[in-house]
């Protein structure tokens, strides 16, 4: 009680120095409130806790990097600024194991046709691999009204579709993805990440748009707004690389094992039609690219 009760009086009070804070509703129906309040910036709690003198830390994941080999972006993201970075190679040969199409003919997203070249070039591919793919969106609307509008031409093809969201856990929906042949999975945020499908089940994944985090969550906002404070630019110093690292744990969902193979879609063309597209590209396992 007294735990909840100091908590509470902190939020109330807003009284934790750089913090955020902020109400969101809880639960199946939304019926509990919860109230937040967390660090805007984590380097000096994690330099304080993790970082200290004389205390050993080893961290590890292949998408540490944005692109640079000194981790300069975690780096400081974390607080671990006096950190020893070292970047290995992988043990996958992309060159022979995978293969990047990039559809530059896509519409823009405000375009009342996107939604049909969405359904389209997603129909194309799946065909390709014949099925055995993950379908990554960037919010369940979009994948919602896809997986409705597609659901005829899946059943057509005699294809399994799996759609997070529709009442089944993801550890279920992997589960029935992995045991049936010719599934097609959409799923969103928690699909991007995390998930293992060694083999020929997963063959295909498809990105239908670039990780951009909406600037909707108050951490978010919080974090935009302190760069922008200390005089820099909210875009290249955060927007971009947390969606760089996003598309490449998407892209990690495909080769899992040194016997696997398949292919990658990017159903967006602001990588080959905008400046920063570059920083993307550059980001990912180097391998054959056709546009599309």
């Amino acid at each position: 009680i007294r735990d909840a009760r100091d908590g509470i009086a902190i939020f109330l009070e807003q009284s934790a120095p750089e913090h955020v804070y902020w109400v969101e509703r809880t639960g199946k129906t939304e019926r509990f409130f919860a109230l937040n309040a967390a660090p805007v910036d984590l380097a000096p709690v994690l330099r304080r806790m993790l970082f200290r003198e004389n205390c050993c830390c080893v961290m590890t994941s292949a998408t540490l990097a944005v692109g640079r080999a000194d981790l300069a972006y975690f780096r400081e993201r974390t607080g671990a600024t006096e950190a020893e970075p070292s970047q290995l190679g992988s043990p996958f040969d992309f060159q022979r194991q995978m293969k990047m199409f990039v559809v530059q003919k896509m519409p823009d997203p405000r375009d009342a046709a996107y939604q049909k070249e969405l359904e389209r070039w997603i129909a194309h591919f799946v065909e390709k691999s014949d099925g055995r793919a993950f379908v990554l969106f960037t919010n369940y609307r979009d994948m919602r009204q896809v997986a409705g509008a597609m659901q005829k031409f899946f059943v057509e093809k005699g294809m399994n579709l799996l759609a997070q969201g529709a009442g089944a856990p993801r550890s279920k929906l992997l589960e029935q993805f992995k045991s049936t042949p010719r599934a097609v999975l959409f799923g969103t945020d928690s699909f991007w990440g995390g998930v293992d499908v060694p083999g020929e089940a997963l063959s295909n994944v498809i990105i239908t748009r670039l990780p951009f985090a909406v600037p909707d969550h108050p951490i978010i906002e919080a974090k935009l707004e302190l760069i922008e404070e200390r005089g820099g630019d909210p875009f290249t110093e955060y927007s971009l690389p947390e969606a760089i690292l996003k598309l490449r744990q998407g892209v990690g969902r495909l080769i899992r094992t040194k016997s696997d193979h398949g292919i990658i879609v990017i159903l967006d063309n602001r990588i080959v039609t905008r400046p920063y597209g570059r920083a993307f590209m550059q980001a990912l396992p180097k391998c054959p690219v056709e546009i599309v």
